[in-house]
């Protein structure tokens, strides 16, 4: 006999007919939908402020390596994005921050604790505030899912680092940026994280209810990866590292699609605005990147 999950009994049976057998649960304008449910690791035994120990030092390792865009305008617009989105999350109370990166590579980032990247080149291909809004969206449910935290743990278990850099989270040396820099810097180490699949689909769905309810309209998640899809087919096949682990776009959208089908987006949700397009022009105005050692 078939058993179906949530998701199936929902679409074959609707929402109504559920609404006294579903939990956890969230009210979106009215109706009920479904929300990812983290669960923590066995494999990761940090408190929440060891976790931001570790995001604070491991940014200011990346920090030494990438070039960091910073004034009043910049960091105000990310800055309330990224708190009013993060106060939705299952997390909110974590330091949440976010920066821009100075490099035409498209690419967005997420470490422990909240510490949130985005690229002057992922702002540069988008056109829209909730394209932006779903980008940000998707790097706080990495950190809501810990999905870096989790993925730096066995990475240091592996070289057998993993003591000394919980003996030092807390203590003003400099011996976790050595072991970051042993094990070839904190850039490189961004690209060994690489998550899974099931990894970035959780992403998304978080990113999905926190952007709902703080106002943006998710069906920027759609507009974001047509975008995406198009870079994809304009690279002539050539990688692109920043989508390496990501599901095809195509399905990223599906998957957006099927959850709209379960909820209302209130008609006043915010799609584009002039403060995002005044921000967008301003990277025309940022020196060029500097080049590569």
């Amino acid at each position: 006999m078939k058993v179906w999950n949530r998701r199936e009994c929902m679409s074959r049976f609707g929402i109504a007919s559920l609404s006294l057998l579903v939990t956890p649960r969230i009210l979106v304008s009215g109706l009920l939908a479904e929300e990812p449910r983290i669960t923590i690791s066995p494999l990761n035994m940090l408190r929440d402020e060891d976790e931001i120990a570790l995001g604070r030092q491991f940014a200011a390792a990346l920090e030494k390596e990438q070039a960091i865009v910073s004034n009043a305008m910049i960091d105000s617009y990310l800055g309330k994005m990224v708190s009013s989105m993060a106060a939705q999350s299952q997390r909110p109370s974590l330091p949440w921050s976010i920066r821009l990166v100075n490099s035409h590579e498209p690419n967005a980032y997420a470490l422990p604790g909240g510490f949130l990247y985005v690229s002057r080149g992922l702002i540069e291909l988008i056109g829209s505030e909730n394209e932006l809004a779903a980008v940000v969206a998707h790097e706080i449910g990495h950190v809501v899912g810990r999905h870096a935290t989790n993925r730096l743990l066995l990475i240091f278990t592996a070289h057998t680092v993993l003591k000394p850099v919980l003996d030092n989270l807390d203590k003003q040396n400099r011996i976790i940026e050595k072991i970051i820099v042993d094990l070839g810097g904190a850039t490189a180490l961004l690209t060994k994280l690489r998550f899974s699949l099931k990894e970035e689909e959780q992403a998304d769905l978080l990113g999905f209810y926190d952007m709902l309810r703080a106002g943006w309209d998710p069906k920027g998640f759609l507009k974001l990866f047509a975008r995406l899809e198009e870079l994809e087919k304009s690279s002539g096949g050539s990688p692109i590292s920043f989508l390496s682990t990501h599901p095809p776009a195509p399905e990223r959208a599906e998957a957006i699609r099927h959850e709209l089908t379960l909820v209302t987006v209130p008609a006043g949700a915010v799609s584009d605005s002039t403060k995002f397009q005044i921000f967008k022009s301003a990277m025309g105005l940022l020196p060029e990147p500097p080049k590569a050692a």
